[in-house]
């Protein structure tokens, strides 16, 4: 007989004072990749010296490397010698492998018409795709609709069978803690900032969007997240590990978000019911009213390399930022998520940009670009390119800008010049904005149908 055979014989005969007689609150820690970390403090009736303890309840994705339990009512007195799991769960293809050489019903297309089913006994040969099925005399491997099987064999289980075998020198009645990983469990943070009329003003809020497809439903659980770039091993499972005195690391967190090593951990306010095959959404942080700038962004390369460019026509980013302070009601650092901006006349408010947020930390600045302008353009003309040496060149551009809006509107122009570069000429006045950007901030007048605005400049190049 198999050793997980005979645990399983052996988990049968248990007392019932082994099986837990409470549980408090889970606490899971969920991070981004789609992985768990989850604690459960159980209530147990223990025998004095050897026995093998029972960890029903577990989830069908759990990371069998990562099963822990020891005492928190009497560290040290409960040795843990070996913890096993029968990692064979029950699945259609698990299920076809254990009848191999057995007899199944099998319902199969009749022949006759496209709807025709018939019934019929088979023998299992091979458990391939399709599989080789014995019917009537004959071997069969051609489509199945459905199998019927007489019984469940022992050794499947929707969810993980796992046992502890323990020496207990402690008190009879103990709070065991159980920690594992479990798989299909995430979180991503999503945002929405609503705009008044002007547009220089906002209102943003955060929300959590919980994901449960670990195969077990949590009950008033508390939970945090784990924001930032975790690295992650996926091991195979092992059928038997010995247990050590590694536990897995607690992370606390408060409603503002805490520092957990290089990443960020918050904790929800509330506890929450996360039911298995379950979508959850709750929010992060209390809306907050804050000042937004907005500004109207074109970024192009001034440097074309010799190659002829006629014309280009460049659209405008409209650039919106925000200052991610306390004094602005904010003051935690914001996880990455997308950011869907809305506009707000009267009653009603209208979707009019979405954006990925890179992460914000406290006291930066979050910069999004929602959309492109609609009544302003630039068209680009270079009106010379010409190599001046091994590897440095002279150019010159002629922007003409276009505005059909009925106000002035003051838009950012940013040049991306490699290596170092010296302007000779500029219609308008201009900044070094980084090491390879040249920017002009230019209030551009309604042109309407008229000549457009029109900003040049010329500049040389010593790679």
């Amino acid at each position: 007989m198999k050793p997980l055979a005979l645990i399983a014989l052996a988990i049968t005969l248990l007392p019932a004072s082994l099986c837990a007689a409470g549980s408090t609150a889970p606490y899971l820690l969920l991070r981004q990749d789609g992985q768990a970390q989850v604690r459960e403090s159980r209530a147990l009736q223990l025998p004095q010296g050897a026995s093998v303890l029972p960890l029903p309840n577990l989830p069908a994705s759990i990371d069998a490397s990562s099963l822990r339990l020891r005492s928190k009512t009497a560290p040290g007195r409960l040795e843990v010698r070996s913890l096993a799991m029968e990692d064979e769960a029950l699945t259609p293809a698990a299920l076809l492998r254990r009848f191999v050489g057995r007899q199944v019903t099998v319902v199969l297309p009749d022949g006759k018409s496209s709807k025709g089913r018939a019934q019929k006994q088979a023998q299992v040969l091979s458990a391939s795709e399709p599989p080789l099925l014995l019917i009537d005399g004959q071997i069969y491997a051609g489509p199945v609709e459905a199998i019927l099987y007489p019984a469940l064999p022992q050794g499947l289980s929707a969810l993980p069978a796992a046992s502890a075998s323990v020496v207990n020198s402690g008190p009879a009645r103990q709070d065991v803690e159980v920690s594992y990983l479990a798989r299909e469990m995430s979180w991503r943070m999503d945002y929405a900032l609503t705009l008044n009329k002007a547009g220089d003003s906002g209102v943003l809020d955060g929300w959590v969007t919980l994901t449960n497809h670990s195969g077990k439903s949590f009950e008033q659980a508390k939970v945090a997240l784990l924001a930032g770039d975790t690295g992650i091993v996926r091991p195979k499972a092992m059928r038997t590990l010995m247990a050590d005195s590694m536990l897995m690391e607690s992370a606390a967190g408060g409603a503002e978000g805490d520092a957990a090593f290089e990443h960020h951990v918050y904790t929800l306010a509330h506890p929450l019911n996360l039911t298995d095959q379950q979508t959850l959404q709750t929010p992060l942080f209390n809306a907050a009213a804050l000042p937004v700038s907005r500004r109207l962004v074109g970024r192009a390369a001034a440097l074309t390399m010799g190659r002829d460019v006629g014309p280009v026509q460049e659209k405008l980013n409209v650039q919106l930022s925000f200052r991610n302070s306390k004094g602005q009601g904010l003051g935690l650092a914001l996880p990455r998520g997308p950011l869907r901006v809305y506009e707000e006349d009267g009653d009603v408010r209208r979707l009019v940009g979405e954006a990925q947020m890179n992460r914000v930390p406290e006291g930066a600045t979050a910069e999004v670009a929602v959309g492109t302008a609609f009544d302003l353009n630039v068209e680009r003309v270079a009106t010379v390119m010409e190599k001046t040496g091994k590897s440095s060149w002279r150019g010159a551009w002629e922007l003409r800008i276009t505005n059909g809006k009925k106000h002035s509107q003051r838009i950012v122009l940013q040049e991306q010049i490699p290596g170092k570069w010296k302007v000779e000429q500029a219609s308008a006045k201009w900044t070094k904005a980084s090491a390879g950007v040249l920017e002009f901030a230019v209030d551009v007048p309604p042109t309407g149908e008229g000549a457009p605005f029109i900003v040049t400049y010329t500049f040389n190049t010593e790679q």
